[in-house]
């Protein structure tokens, strides 16, 4: 057992036994931030400027340069602390010729960042995060193969349950950040035609979300390696992870940092792929999303955050909160 996993499983039993009592934060606000870390596409050079290109700037929304971003909160190189040597991703990825009428747009994926807002723990409604928009247009040429997502959330109290704790220790150390999520994109710019009535998504061609051809599919690869399994509806993919508040050094915080809190992210708006839909790569599990041809195609993205309530509720849990890491990364 490394150094860090026994740190983890420390905290777990600490947590087992003082949960009851330690200090909850009730309302937060937040920055949800999200970008494109790499991507690949095709080259064949059929047409003119019809590459993969990317845009957009996930720490300001706009279009300027992705270094020195004060603003930003991505860890984009990886070490886990966010800091100068971190930049902005971008947010935008259009590529291909339009083969419809002329004023069509190329297609894209588009994500909004950044998102703000508040957000109440254990609350009912869900809190708006970094949706998707994929431009779904009739092209031909080079088109988008693979991409990898990095979506981050810092987490700021704005009140709280004291029960005796530090409150100065909370508010000094703030903000927070939950587990930085990472997961791939398998992009398949599908034919609109198909001979044989079915088109990929394994469904009828000219029905449901095959009205103007075939789908295009993206596959989500990564969700899978998530503490727990993802919840998958007709048309959501909910996936949870698990957080901690730790001081500068990465440490759980006297008395805050005995609360586990887990924020729940909810992928909503498009059909996701049919049981029947075998994903590409030989992955062990299979999630995704069809969008229909000739429309703009919205996948919502919304989180909610909520406190294990009781020690026996995260004893259930178990140990598979360490696996993935228990603490969110601090600031510098």
């Amino acid at each position: 057992m490394n150094t860090k996993f026994k740190l983890a499983a420390a905290v777990l039993t600490a947590t087992l036994t003082s949960a009851a009592n330690a200090g909850l934060v009730t309302e937060w606000t937040y920055n949800n931030q999200a970008g494109f870390k790499d991507y690949t596409g095709q080259s064949t050079t059929t047409y003119a400027n019809d590459e993969v290109e990317a845009s957009g700037n996930s720490a300001t929304g706009d279009n300027s340069a992705l270094t020195v971003n004060t603003g930003n909160i991505i860890d984009s190189n990886g070490d886990f602390v966010v800091d100068g040597a971190d930049n902005a991703l971008h947010t935008s990825l259009t590529w291909g010729t339009p083969a419809g009428v002329s004023s069509d747009p190329q297609s894209s994926l588009d994500i909004s960042s950044p998102v703000v807002g508040s957000i109440t723990t254990n609350g009912a409604s869900w809190a708006n995060g970094t949706d998707i928009t994929h431009e779904n247009w009739v092209i031909v040429g080079d088109s988008l193969e693979t991409a990898t997502v990095f979506d981050a959330l810092s987490l700021t109290p704005t009140a709280w349950e004291a029960y005796g704790d530090d409150v100065n220790a909370l508010t000094s150390n703030a903000p927070y950040f939950a587990p930085q999520l990472q997961f791939g994109i398998n992009f398949f710019e599908t034919v609109n035609g198909s001979p044989t009535g079915t088109c990929p998504d394994g469904n009828p061609h000219l029905t449901g979300d095959n009205i103007n051809g075939c789908g295009d599919i993206f596959e989500i690869t990564g969700l899978e390696a998530l503490p727990f399994q993802p919840v998958v509806g007709p048309d959501f993919i909910e996936f949870t992870v698990p957080f901690v508040l730790v001081d500068s050094l990465n440490q759980p915080i006297p008395g805050w940092g005995d609360t586990v809190y887990l924020v729940t992210t909810r992928l909503s708006g498009l059909t996701v792929l049919s049981d029947g839909y075998e994903c590409s790569n030989n992955q062990p599990a299979c999630f995704g999303f069809v969008t229909i041809e000739e429309q703009q195609n919205n996948l919502l993205a919304q989180f909610k955050v909520r406190a294990v309530p009781e020690p026996s509720t995260l004893a259930i849990f178990g140990l598979g909160l360490i696996g993935f890491g228990l603490f969110g990364r601090k600031k510098l």
